[in-house]
């Protein structure tokens, strides 16, 4: 919905179906779809997602996740009518069958387990000094979702992929045993070209560490529109349900690849 680009995955990369109206290509070891249309069709019933096959293969359910939710004003759930953003709905989604717990240094929301590490206005350098939190990266997350680059944009959109490549070193530096899911901007009318711009780098940067084994994966965020800002900034609540849909199969994806172990 409201993608004009490539149907097909890349090799090195598999298709996977979030819902009816959108898949994305992650980083995988099966033969590239044919297009998002069929594999979206041949999902599964239960939970709406298809996966690569992993030599690693574990459940999805029965794990302790400590998940750091990392990033600025969006992560911190800025305009959404709860102020949960899209952290309550990810929550209720990882919770079937799982133990989870929010962690950070920052409260926000009406949801019970509001913790976080969301600062409004922070561009990728600010975010990567919060992250050193007692209650953010050194407390051990075993799963951080990095959703970065927003307020970099209309300042230094051409520095930002190193900002980010740099944070990244820094959050496996700290939690090497921890799975890292990075999260492409979603629309910025402002400044959109730009967007674009980082978004390809981050892509790129993204696969390339996959590739050498890094315990990374992309959660594209394409399926928020520009329909679904409320200020030209932040999602609306429809909006952030979108963003949790499109965090969650990742996530799926990293425990199915084993990397989503017990907690230091």
């Amino acid at each position: 919905m409201g993608w004009s680009g490539p149907t097909a995955c890349v090799s090195g990369t598999v298709c996977v179906a979030l819902n009816p109206f959108y898949s994305q290509c992650l980083p995988g070891t099966a033969p590239p779809s044919t297009t998002a249309t069929s594999t979206a069709t041949s999902s599964s019933t239960s939970t709406g997602t298809t996966s690569a096959p992993s030599s690693t293969s574990t459940s999805t359910t029965g794990l302790n996740i400590r998940l750091l939710p990392l990033g600025d004003s969006i992560t911190f759930g800025l305009t959404s009518s709860d102020g949960n953003g899209y952290r309550s709905t990810l929550h209720n989604l990882l919770q079937t069958g799982n133990t989870v717990d929010f962690i950070g240094s920052i409260k926000s929301g009406t949801m019970a387990d509001n913790d976080n590490e969301g600062h409004s206005g922070f561009t990728v350098s600010q975010i990567a000094q919060s992250a050193t939190n007692a209650l953010a990266l050194p407390a051990r997350p075993n799963v951080v979702l990095l959703m970065a680059g927003t307020n970099d944009m209309p300042r230094n959109p051409s520095g930002a992929p190193a900002l980010m490549s740099a944070l990244i070193d820094q959050i496996f530096t700290a939690c090497p045993d921890a799975a890292l899911i990075v999260a492409s901007l979603t629309p910025l009318p402002s400044a959109q070209a730009a967007v674009n711009t980082y978004n390809t780098a981050l892509t790129q940067l993204v696969n390339a560490r996959a590739a050498t084994g890094q315990h990374i994966l992309l959660a594209s965020m394409a399926s928020v529109l520009a329909s679904d800002l409320t200020d030209g900034v932040h999602p609306t609540n429809a909006g952030y349900v979108k963003m949790a849909n499109a965090w969650f199969p990742v996530i799926q994806q990293a425990a199915k690849n084993g990397w989503i172990g017990k907690p230091v």
